[in-house]
């Protein structure tokens, strides 16, 4: 981003989650395109959800999209809507071809418009690609059958969001891979996962437990054909701790929520501060303001 750091993070992030509901077994049934079909689902949901956001003063801050979501040929379209709409676009791209025949990268979008929080970005919008390093199996295998070759992108990107806060943006697969979120530690106040994922109930473990390991907001974007998107905070109280969960498969949905960021902030300094007389977030976790070299001992039971 072209603009100096803030000095003071916001009190609260307003994120607008938006799961489509696109069916993975009709998108890509022969080729790595989504079908006409699908593709005319997913414009005219995305559409219709901007739409509403429009009717939301100020609009949020940043609005997410599942893994896959977005038609190859809609990316020009989405940049002018996040101008129009002036927020940061975060979503998942449909597959795109790659420089070698049957190769193809899985890829989020990243889109800072012009303007954004009632200031300036840039002369432009600007677009950054964060690439999946890690196919899930199935994903490989379906890939392979249709003679195609995942591309593995290995980056790890952490975006400096001023008054934001600092956030990581993973896709999918890359949610589980440990060396990725021990990268995180220490470093961000938000992590979104765009997601196309069966499993949305190992997904929300996870969440919460890197929301407590990594100590920040965790999002996950599901798409609406399994459900589960989700948003947690490390909050004490475990009544705080799911500020957002949607269940229920086949359902295409959009919902704003409010993440904090100020006292979350403070609390990641040290702070520790209060709310109604009690301590506002869980206790930050080993490792995260020192860190002890550990050693590795090998022994015999006997």
């Amino acid at each position: 981003m072209t603009t100096p750091p803030s000095p003071t993070l916001t009190p609260f992030l307003k994120v607008g989650i938006i799961q489509t509901s696109l069916d993975p077994a009709a998108a890509w049934a022969a080729v790595p395109k989504m079908s006409p079909c699908e593709e005319e689902r997913a414009i005219t949901e995305i559409r219709g959800f901007f739409a509403a956001f429009h009717q939301e003063q100020p609009p949020p801050d940043i609005i997410v999209l599942p893994e896959l979501s977005v038609p190859t040929g809609y990316e020009a379209t989405l940049r002018r809507m996040a101008g129009k709409m002036q927020s940061i676009v975060i979503a998942g791209l449909d597959y795109r071809v790659g420089g070698k025949p049957g190769e193809v990268h899985n890829e989020a979008l990243l889109i800072v418009p012009k303007r954004w929080r009632n200031r300036k970005m840039g002369a432009k919008a600007t677009t950054r690609r964060i690439g999946k390093t890690y196919a899930a199996p199935e994903e490989d295998k379906k890939l392979k059958s249709i003679s195609c070759e995942f591309k593995r992108d290995p980056s790890v990107w952490l975006f400096d969001g001023d008054e934001i806060g600092a956030f990581g943006v993973m896709v999918c697969y890359d949610f589980l891979d440990l060396e990725r979120i021990a990268m995180y530690r220490g470093k961000v106040q938000h992590l979104f996962i765009l997601a196309l994922n069966k499993d949305a109930t190992s997904f929300r473990h996870v969440a919460e437990a890197v929301a407590r390991m990594v100590f920040c907001n965790v999002i996950i974007c599901n798409c609406g054909h399994f459900g589960g998107s989700l948003a947690v905070s490390p909050y004490r109280l475990s009544e705080r701790r799911t500020i957002y969960q949607h269940a229920g498969p086949g359902l295409a949905t959009a919902q704003i929520i409010e993440l904090p960021v100020e006292r979350l902030g403070l609390h990641q300094k040290g702070g520790d501060p209060l709310k109604d007389g009690i301590k506002e977030f869980k206790s930050l976790p080993p490792g995260y303001q020192f860190s002890v070299a550990l050693l590795e001992k090998l022994a015999r039971l006997v």
